[in-house]
């Protein structure tokens, strides 16, 4: 009986060992994969590593895991597996690391709310670098979700003091063209006069129309009135003239929200690529 114990123990012992020096090697070779682009094999691997793994060796293997995922553009997922990084983190300064790519997953997917609530949770940031980088997701957040005053406050901290004014013109300039093209002004514009909306945000001939169609429908209606009478006039042509006339204002207001958002991606590249001049500059 002891003999048969001994045995067990002894071939559990050379499992054990057989199998810790499997998953070291699957380790390495998910690594070189990795820094060699194979992102899909090397995902493969880091999963094989995380499955096996049941002495909690290799506990980074989830933050791999999701930096996989990551690049391979399957964002809920890294997100998942940064959350797990995060819990089995050894120091404070990895976890914040870790916050950041998965707020940079949250950016991927344009839950900016979202990735604000996370930045939140952030208390302690032990360098210049670590607070930068902070700044700078805060205002890519609030730039997100249209807050524009919140972000241009956090996205000059990320700036030097001679780029400050750069920084207020881009915010003016855009501001200045979000009230220009404010989709209410647009709907009512083409609300009072058919097509006026349209030709002021540039859809010249989608303008032209609205005006040649509403005026047709207004003519034959004017006519029918005329010639038989009102009730018969707004019941011939009552659908067609709100049919028209409640499109070209709709069409007007969704096309004023799409050049507003178009602008507001001009002007982000224009914000980044100050900050990313900045600091090429910075000593």
């Amino acid at each position: 009986m002891m003999r048969k114990t001994l045995t067990i123990i002894i071939f559990s012992l050379i499992a054990n060992v057989v199998i810790a020096q499997s998953i070291g090697e699957t380790w390495k070779f998910a690594n070189q994969q990795f820094n060699l682009g194979n992102y899909t094999q090397a995902l493969v691997e880091y999963q094989r590593v995380a499955f096996f793994d049941n002495n909690s060796e290799f506990n980074e293997v989830y933050h791999k895991i999701g930096e996989s995922f990551y690049t391979l553009g399957d964002y809920n997922r890294a997100v998942q597996n940064f959350d797990i990084a995060m819990r089995v983190a050894q120091n404070d300064s990895l976890k914040t690391e870790l916050i950041f790519k998965k707020v940079n997953c949250l950016f991927k997917q344009n839950n900016y709310l979202f990735a604000l609530n996370e930045l939140l949770v952030i208390s302690d940031l032990t360098s210049s670098y670590l607070q930068k980088k902070f700044n700078l997701y805060m205002g890519i957040g609030y730039f997100g979700i249209g807050n524009y005053e919140e972000s241009q406050k956090y996205f000059s901290k990320t700036l030097a003091a001679e780029s400050l004014p750069k920084l207020s013109d881009i915010f003016n300039d855009f501001e200045k063209f979000r009230k220009r093209f404010k989709p209410s002004k647009i709907q009512t514009m083409s609300m009072i006069l058919p097509g006026l909306g349209q030709i002021y945000t540039g859809q010249i001939v989608s303008g032209i129309n609205s005006i040649v169609l509403i005026g047709g429908i207004a003519v034959v209606t004017v006519y029918i009135w005329q010639v038989y009478s009102f009730l018969d006039a707004a019941l011939s042509m009552g659908s067609w003239y709100y049919r028209y006339f409640s499109g070209g204002y709709q069409n007007a207001e969704i096309h004023a929200i799409e050049k507003i958002e178009h602008e507001k991606e001009k002007v982000y590249h224009h914000i980044l690529h100050l900050i990313q001049k900045n600091m090429k500059s910075a000593p």
